[in-house]
């Protein structure tokens, strides 16, 4: 599985800095949702959303950022 952002005004997908594609296999692979919302984060990036390419698959799944929580509990 490939970890993207994709730019939902747009539609095109992150590939580097003020680069974008609208081939999601150009697109830089976050790898770990948790990067790609960090990267979101701190660039402070509007519009965008998680985008998961799945080997073999034609489409991706999308996912707004709002909607992933990441909540790590103690032992």
């Amino acid at each position: 599985m490939r970890t993207l952002l994709r730019n939902t005004t747009t539609g095109l997908f992150f590939q580097g800095p003020d680069r974008w594609t609208s081939d999601p296999a150009k697109a830089r692979d976050f790898r770990m949702i948790d990067r790609a919302l960090g990267f979101i984060e701190t660039w402070r990036l509007k519009n965008m959303e998680l985008a998961f390419a799945f080997r073999g698959a034609r489409q991706v799944t999308a996912v707004p950022p709002e909607k992933i929580a990441l909540r790590y509990s103690e032992s």
